[in-house]
């Protein structure tokens, strides 16, 4: 950590391992993990800001339900009504928060009366229990985010909160259930301690499911064989790979490894918290901004997707695959376009993408001395005026024969093909802000003095590639300030106002929204460009 020239203050040496950790931080950036863990260990020069106007859901949850299991009889009926919106009075929620936590807590509560059918009487013992493994090094702890509950019979149930619906043991959770499994074994008191169970609860539709039920040694052995050794990894880990971790990183704002983006938003202030933010942020915020506060609060989403959005992701992640063999796509090999498609894919489905496949095939940028750095690459930066992580993923990065470096951005649409570049640049706010990611510097793994933006539009039956050079500043200052403008608004914003409107049909958290409008209206209406 040293030689990342970061300044730190506090103690590198005192470790606080979560269930949560070593189920999710083997797989994000391993500095995050390494300082995650080390929770007395802070960089000098600069403080993440929470954000007070985002609730943390799940512990709302949890307090009021751990409150009102032991006030009722039974979860049901008037009384439960009555003391759950005294309960929720204390909170300043978000009303689609308020709709999601009374929906949640009556399914944990319906959760907990099963589980006392099954098990008998439950009393709580502890939320958060934190043990130390080896008593030969206090430093070294190990926890778990859940209620413990144990009976008179010597069985002890850990709950793991689920926003949705609840899932049977998979191996991304399995961790997670033995590291809660051998912390609830080594909690004290441990007497006459012979069982523990491991559930989830999906608070969304009152579903549970057992990942673990075992005695304290079985946990304890499965501990030192499987969780131990990832538990170690993170701890020693020091190499930092922007990505999904940074926008909750303690030191996203000193990390030298994400791109120096100061002034990306033109914002001339900090907002109210460090903030993460995406031009697909900010499109679908100026849409409505409670749907997305809701989706970014995790809030359980309807599984409908927008048939426009549905196309371009196949029509993207075979852009992607294809990409990567670094070779020309040719419309005349339809051999080839047809194995980079999902096996699975319905035929109307296939036969649709496939047109649009076949447009992209005329004009892919590969060949002739192309060369491919990356395709659907993730770019992770740091606006420190705004004090935001800038997220961009272009759709191929590539150098021409000229040694200039390209980004290539793919849209498809049902609509009438722009007309030319300013029309597309007005069209797709991809454009300003990609065209601001590059004036600002950022030219990825390849360092060149010549830059362009080019935007590929395709249709089922046309296509049209439109291009931007980086010599022209009036087009970097117009970049900038549609980017500034977008921005300025959520930069700002700590209530999340609902915006209703025919986009409600399509938003994936409008069951949440008190607000929202689901008339039958033509969907036509809906094709996004």
């Amino acid at each position: 950590m040293a030689a990342l020239g970061v300044r730190w203050t506090g103690q590198p040496d005192v470790f606080l391992v979560s269930a949560s950790d070593v189920q999710g931080l083997p797989h994000e950036c391993g500095l995050h993990g390494a300082l995650k863990v080390r929770p007395k260990l802070k960089p000098a020069d600069w403080v993440r800001r929470r954000d007070n106007a985002q609730a943390f859901v799940l512990g709302i949850v949890r307090e009021v339900s751990l409150r009102l299991h032991d006030a009722l009889e039974s979860p049901n009926g008037e009384e439960l009504n009555r003391l759950l919106q005294i309960e929720l009075s204390q909170y300043q929620l978000h009303p689609g928060d308020r709709n999601y936590i009374a929906r949640a807590v009556e399914n944990y509560l319906d959760c907990h009366e099963v589980s006392e059918s099954e098990l008998g009487p439950l009393t709580l013992r502890v939320c958060d229990p934190i043990t130390v493994p080896d008593p030969g090094v206090p430093s070294n702890r190990l926890t778990v985010w859940a209620p413990l509950y144990d009976n008179e019979s010597g069985v002890r149930e850990v709950r793991k909160l689920r926003y949705g619906k609840a899932r049977p043991l998979t191996k991304d959770v399995e961790n997670w259930a033995i590291t809660a499994a051998h912390v609830a074994g080594l909690h004290r008191p441990r007497g006459h301690l012979q069982r523990i169970r491991v559930v989830e609860v999906g608070l969304g539709d009152g579903s549970m499911e057992t990942l673990f039920d075992g005695s304290p040694s079985k946990a304890e052995l499965l501990y030192a064989a499987k969780v131990f050794p990832v538990a170690s990894k993170i701890v020693a880990s020091s190499k930092p790979t922007p990505g999904n971790s940074c926008g909750r990183c303690k030191i996203a704002g000193c990390c030298p490894s994400l791109e120096k983006l100061d002034g990306f938003l033109g914002q001339r202030n900090k907002g109210s918290a460090t903030r993460s933010v995406s031009a697909r942020d900010l499109e679908v915020y100026e849409k409505c901004p409670a749907q997305w506060y809701l989706t970014s609060n995790n809030l359980p989403s309807d599984s409908a997707t927008l048939p426009a959005s549905e196309r371009g992701r196949i029509i993207h992640e075979w852009l992607a695959r294809a990409h990567m063999d670094d070779r020309k796509c040719d419309p005349s090999d339809l051999d080839v376009i047809d194995t980079h498609f999902p096996s699975d894919l319905e035929e109307g489905d296939y036969l649709e993408a496939r047109a649009y496949v076949t447009q992209h095939a005329a004009m892919c940028p590969l060949g002739d001395g192309a060369r491919v750095i990356g395709s659907e690459v993730s770019v992770y930066g740091y606006d420190g005026q705004a004090d935001a992580v800038i997220v961009s993923k272009p759709d191929l990065l590539y150098v021409d024969s000229d040694d200039t470096f390209v980004i290539r951005e793919t849209k498809t649409t049902t609509l009438n093909l722009p007309t030319d570049e300013q029309e597309a640049f007005d069209t797709f706010f991809a454009v300003p802000w990609l065209l601001n990611l590059i004036g600002s510097g950022y030219r990825g793994p390849y360092r060149s003095d010549n830059a362009r933006l080019e935007l590929e539009v395709l249709t089922s039956d046309d296509s049209r590639l439109f291009s931007w050079n980086l010599d022209d500043a009036r087009l970097l200052r117009m970049a900038k300030a549609e980017v500034r403008l977008r921005a300025k608004k959520w930069h700002r914003d700590t209530t999340w106002d609902s915006t209703p409107g025919q986009h409600c049909r399509w938003c994936p958290v409008r069951g949440w929204c008190s607000d929202a409008s689901v008339e039958e209206i033509d969907e036509d209406q809906f094709r996004l460009p």
